[in-house]
């Protein structure tokens, strides 16, 4: 599992940096990318946690749009 953590965080950390400038990305839009980049089984609601966490980080909003 710290594996495949791993692999999840740098996937949202490539998806974020993508976006970087943007204030405000999706929830859904974000979620829907990083299952299709990753393929990984983890809960939508373990996805959303990382994705809150990390973009908060880098000063970036997250429409809850689900």
């Amino acid at each position: 599992m710290p594996e495949q953590n791993a692999h999840i965080r740098a996937a949202i950390g490539r998806m974020l940096s993508k976006k970087t400038g943007v204030a405000v990305i999706s929830m859904k839009e974000s979620i829907a990318e990083l299952l299709a980049i990753t393929g990984v089984p983890l809960t939508v609601e373990s996805l959303q946690d990382l994705l809150l966490e990390m973009a908060e980080v880098r000063g970036m909003m997250v429409v809850l749009d689900l």
